[in-house]
């Protein structure tokens, strides 16, 4: 019995003709790599024959390394290099710290731009910041902005934003810090007139540009002594104004006199003209009088209709009504005080439905 080797005519012929072709046409690399594959599957089950096959096809499976299906699956960009998919970077608003309510422009960024939209989802830590819950972030782009709103608080407070990517998370922490309350400060003085004609007495004030926080004294001066003030007046805590009596003396001829007051290094000033009389036409003897004058408050959504002054004697507290009608002035003459006598005045607004205010600061006047 004897054993001879057969050449397949089918397959290696194959080979040989699908060889050709590949030197013909070496850009036809789709064609070679399906004609490998049909040669493969044509070689006989014999081993020995198998092998010899096998050998002779070596160089083209070496040349055509990525024939027959096998391929690599990967992202690559201009340059071949595999591309990184973009993750969440930073959460940041530009600060540390924000003071009272406020919004605040804040923005995410990705670490490169992204291929098609992106979603970034944010929290807050606490609802004194509000924050939207997730923001877009455009195809192309790799960032995108979002407004961070503060409220008011009354102590500070870190408060954490976080923005999370897909398994990613980034942080931004930032401080709220409460607003500082307005330092009180002199204002103004006014006697609510320009002219007085003594004798008399006008009831002046003082005002602070907001309320006191403890017990302010007010250091008062009168640039002439036929207008006399108090050295000094105190405004309470919680108040923004306090009244004192101006009093006047007659005058021959026509005077100013300017009052000032002071108070941490600040000064306001207040001229009144005193008028005079001459000897010729002595002054007439006129009933002694109290003249009024106040600020209108700030206005509010229920308007003011006018005002109703109210007085007792001096450090009483049945305080009686000096009209029955509503004085749409600021300003009112009491005509029916004594001399030697000090009173006390109080206003109170009135709205359309004739409601009345709490009292305003009492004034305490002294009728010469």
């Amino acid at each position: 019995m004897y054993q001879r080797e057969v050449r397949p005519g089918l397959g290696l012929e194959l080979a040989g003709q699908q060889l050709q072709r590949d030197r013909d046409n070496q850009t036809n690399r789709n064609s070679s790599r399906s004609a490998v594959c049909s040669l493969l599957s044509f070689l006989p089950t014999n081993k020995r024959i198998r092998w010899g096959a096998s050998a002779l096809l070596a160089g083209c499976v070496l040349a055509l390394l990525q024939g027959c299906g096998v391929t690599r699956n990967s992202t690559s960009g201009p340059t071949g290099n595999t591309q990184v998919a973009p993750t969440l970077s930073t959460i940041s608003c530009g600060t540390q710290s924000l003071t009272g309510a406020q919004s605040k422009a804040c923005s995410a960024s990705l670490t490169a731009p992204t291929t098609q939209e992106t979603t970034v989802f944010l929290t807050s830590s606490n609802a004194a910041l509000n924050v939207p819950k997730a923001i877009v972030v455009a195809a192309g782009a790799n960032t995108a902005g979002f407004n961070a709103v503060s409220q008011a608080v009354s102590q500070s407070i870190s408060i954490t934003i976080t923005g999370k990517m897909g398994s990613t998370s980034k942080t931004d922490v930032i401080t709220l810090y409460p607003t500082a309350a307005a330092v009180p400060t002199l204002s103004k003085i006014s006697c609510g007139t320009q002219t007085v004609t003594g004798p008399t007495t006008e009831a002046c004030s003082v005002y602070l540009s907001a309320s006191a926080t403890s017990s302010t004294v007010i250091a008062l001066s009168s640039s002439n002594t036929a207008l006399k003030v108090p050295t000094s007046v105190t405004v309470a805590s919680g108040s923004t104004s306090a009244g004192f009596s101006a009093t006047a003396s007659s005058v021959a001829t026509t005077q100013s006199a300017t009052l000032t007051a002071t108070a941490d290094g600040v000064t306001q000033t207040d001229v009144l003209q005193l008028e005079g009389t001459t000897a010729s036409q002595p002054p007439t003897s006129a009933p002694p009088q109290v003249k009024l004058s106040w600020n209108a408050p700030t206005p509010t959504s229920d308007p003011i209709a006018g005002y109703h002054v109210y007085r007792t004697a001096a450090g009483g507290s049945n305080y009686a009504a000096l009209s029955s009608s509503v004085d749409t002035q600021t300003t009112y003459t009491d005509t029916t005080v004594q001399s030697g006598n000090t009173y006390d005045y109080v206003v109170k607004s009135v709205d359309k439905k004739g409601v009345e205010s709490a009292p305003s600061n009492a004034t305490a006047v002294t009728v010469p």
